[in-house]
């Protein structure tokens, strides 16, 4: 979220901004609402990324009557909840419509923005493995790289410079890794006890594995919340079965939140599965 009050320009997020970022130019102006909530209202905010206003969590707080609001996204599952809504769900990343913005208004994007930019379509993209991946999406990625963009050194910091203690939380998560549905679902999870700082790319490998169509990764953020990410390696659209669970996100990787009990939020995603499995083979 980037808010304005007068002047005065905020940018915040709802979570921890994962530190394998830290490297980047103005991350350190990044304000996380967990451990720093803004108590003020603010004239304009720009929603960037997210799919509905709840979405926004703390951010929400900062909202008032007169509050306009600017969204800026790219998911299927997107509302348009604010008074601008600049919303392309054939882009790879919003980074690809903020990229096209800045051309449209003919503002500078100078070698910060590049490489922000750069990592926004990176990792929207799985490192240009998903079906996102577009050729503008690559059009954009080697302009910026034709501006000075290190892909290699971005590619290096963020996927291969893991700090011990995530590499030894992802063989807890592996540890937990089961099979279901004939070897086409799987299910791994991390306990609030052994989460770190950054989870991301986790689900991955339990979709890498031979045989499997679905899966999901369940990983509590707080006492019985779990944040849980979803992937498809067939036409199945998991954003859909992410809605039914208050989430949201894209045909082959989506999530949500919720407050359950392990054991009740595993058999419900199974059911749920299963049921979209059996519908693929009865069409």
């Amino acid at each position: 979220m980037l808010a304005q009050i007068g002047t005065t320009y905020t940018l915040a997020i709802d979570d921890n901004c994962a530190e394998k970022y830290q490297f980047m130019q103005g991350f350190e102006r990044i304000r996380n609402l967990k451990l720093q909530p803004l108590q003020r209202i603010y004239n304009r905010i720009a929603a960037l990324d997210v799919g509905s206003l709840p979405r926004m969590g703390a951010a929400q707080e900062c909202i008032g009557p007169a509050t306009k609001i600017l969204n800026i996204d790219h998911h299927w599952t997107g509302s348009h909840f604010a008074h601008i809504n600049l919303i392309d769900v054939y882009s790879s990343a919003t980074s690809e419509i903020l990229y096209d913005l800045c051309n449209a208004l003919k503002l500078e994007i100078t070698p910060m923005m590049a490489e922000a930019l750069f990592v926004g379509i990176l990792t929207d993209t799985g490192r240009f493995r998903f079906a996102n991946t577009t050729a503008r999406a690559m059009q954009i990625c080697a302009d910026l790289a034709a501006r000075g963009v290190d892909a290699a050194r971005l590619t290096e910091r963020i996927y291969f410079d893991h700090p011990f203690e995530t590499m030894r939380a992802l063989t807890k998560a592996l540890a937990s890794l089961e099979l279901y549905s004939d070897g086409q679902v799987s299910l791994m999870s991390l306990d609030m006890k052994d989460l770190v700082d950054d989870t991301e790319g986790f689900v991955e490998y339990g979709v890498a594995i031979k045989g499997v169509k679905l899966a999901a990764f369940l990983c509590e953020i707080g006492p019985d919340l779990w944040k849980v990410s979803l992937r498809s390696r067939c036409e199945i659209d998991v954003s859909v079965i992410a809605i039914n669970f208050g989430g949201g996100g894209h045909l082959k990787a989506a999530g949500f939140r919720r407050r359950s009990k392990k054991d009740t939020l595993k058999t419900a995603l199974l059911k749920a599965f299963e049921a979209s499995l059996n519908s693929r083979l009865a069409s």
